[in-house]
């Protein structure tokens, strides 16, 4: 092969070769940033979602504190309440599994299982209001008061989570620089 053609072949593989590691380089960070802005916005969004539900469940339940519903007419709505809160137990398992590399992100799922601890909190209070002969009743009317403060300090810390969570994953996250040479 002549000296004229191998020349600019070598000088074109000497540029090509880092050029491409660059732009590979770019593509994978930038896929990198754009996955986490959409753990973020996952994150936002079922709390949102969560947030909305919690709402409604929160509306019932200062009724039925309040005795303007009947503990027995709400039965089947805290318990669609409850299992819509299952749900979104799974949803966020997913975006902590994906916050978890992220450093200081505190997690949805511990805050959404608070809920549905004051959600069974105010099923066992319903259950006993229920009967109003027996001496439960008081204590069953204590519990829903209970488990309603507890749903409405719950639903404030999952937006609150759910908003550090975005803040954390929005940061752009570099990896440590590497140090070579020798472990000492």
């Amino acid at each position: 092969m002549p000296s004229s053609v191998l020349m600019p072949l070598i000088v074109f593989f000497a540029l090509a070769v880092p050029i491409c590691l660059l732009m590979w380089r770019v593509f994978w960070v930038g896929g990198e940033l754009r996955r986490d802005a959409a753990r973020g916005r996952d994150a936002l969004d079922l709390a949102r979602r969560v947030d909305a539900s919690l709402t409604e469940l929160a509306e019932l339940v200062d009724e039925l504190r309040r005795r303007k519903a009947k503990p027995d007419e709400t039965a089947d709505i805290i318990r669609a309440a409850a299992d819509a809160l299952d749900l979104s137990v799974q949803e966020a398992e997913q975006v902590d599994k994906h916050v978890g590399s992220a450093e200081g992100a505190r997690r949805l799922v511990p805050e959404i299982e608070r809920a549905q601890r004051a959600v069974a909190l105010i099923e066992h209070g319903r259950e006993l209001m229920v009967d109003p002969i027996g001496e439960g009743y008081g204590e069953g009317e204590g519990s829903v008061k209970r488990g309603y403060l507890n749903l409405l300090h719950a639903r404030e810390a999952i937006n609150a989570t759910a908003r550090e969570i975005a803040e954390v994953l929005s940061r752009t996250r570099t990896p440590a620089p590497r140090r070579r040479g020798r472990r000492g």
